[in-house]
């Protein structure tokens, strides 16, 4: 069969990662560099919070790629692509799924706990008042340590995108704004559904509105 270059990342899925990457910034930015108002803080983190939302949703109806179930694979299929084992293919390695899995539960935990989360004077998360003042601390030291957890997992991150392509020759970045990488025809990702695709967006939205609007007591 021919390989040429195949749509495998759909523009969700590519949406979503820059949009991210520009949410954490944005939050790190925000709340450790001083950039802007504190408030601005509040607004990348909601971002961020309906983006990994949505990536769930879209992770468990979106297209072929887009699944987890295509990328989160088991001990054997890492096993057999740390020995070389595994033959390139299209989407993410086994191993390379498990770090977006990583990534996604990371970002879902700092996310969460910003909620929770407040500074005493000013600032307080929407849903600082709803739970007690253990679950208050906990979610404190939690986001505290969780930035800078994000940040070892992202500088890791990069390293293994530019290892790939300085070592390996494989750039991952251009599929990551193209959608494209080399591959059968036949393996090509189909389109997503436009339903799932709106459903998945407004449930997210809407998640994120009904915690920043209704969670404050």
């Amino acid at each position: 069969m021919s390989v040429e270059q195949i749509r495998v990342w759909d523009l969700p899925v590519r949406l979503f990662h820059w949009g991210l990457v520009l949410g954490l910034i944005g939050a790190y930015g925000t709340g450790e560099l001083g950039w802007l108002d504190m408030s601005w803080h509040f607004r990348f983190g909601y971002l961020v919070l309906g983006l990994v939302v949505f990536r769930v949703l879209w992770g468990l109806v979106g297209p072929r790629y887009a699944r987890f179930s295509q990328f989160v694979r088991g001990p054997g299929a890492i096993w057999r692509y740390l020995r070389g084992a595994s033959p390139a293919a299209p989407g993410h390695n086994p191993l390379g799924g498990w770090a977006v899995l990583l990534l996604l539960l990371a970002v879902l935990a700092q996310a969460l706990s910003g909620l929770f989360n407040g500074d005493d004077i000013e600032w307080f998360g929407p849903l600082y008042d709803r739970v007690s003042g253990a679950t208050q601390s906990l979610a404190h030291r939690w986001h505290d340590i969780g930035y800078r957890l994000l940040l070892v997992l992202g500088a890791i991150h990069v390293a293994a995108v530019l290892g790939y392509w300085l070592i390996k020759g494989r750039n991952l970045i251009a599929p990551m704004l193209h959608g494209r990488q080399p591959g059968e025809v036949a393996d090509a990702s189909p389109p997503g559904s436009m339903l799932a695709l709106l459903a998945s967006a407004l449930i997210s939205a809407g998640l994120v509105a009904a915690v920043v609007y209704l969670g404050p007591g």
